[in-house]
């Protein structure tokens, strides 16, 4: 599956080949289990703007959403 991932260095949006994979989470309940998605690159991408390392196959991503302020 492609996901679009944001480069750190330069804000360009990449699209990276990836496996889908659920992690096991603990949870407070014995027999409740939880799963979280994350992703593995297949290989090592770089960014198509400015040639840096965006990611690679050893390491998992996680995405994370992220909560807006409310401004008062």
């Amino acid at each position: 599956m492609k996901l679009r991932m944001k480069c750190p260095n330069c804000g360009f949006w990449n699209r990276i080949e990836v496996n889908k994979l659920f992690i096991e989470q603990e949870t407070s309940e014995p027999k409740v289990k939880a799963y979280i998605p994350m992703y593995e690159p297949l290989k090592t991408e770089t960014c198509k703007k400015c040639k840096s390392i965006i990611a690679e196959p050893r390491e998992l991503i996680r995405i994370v959403k992220k909560i807006a302020s409310i401004k008062k």
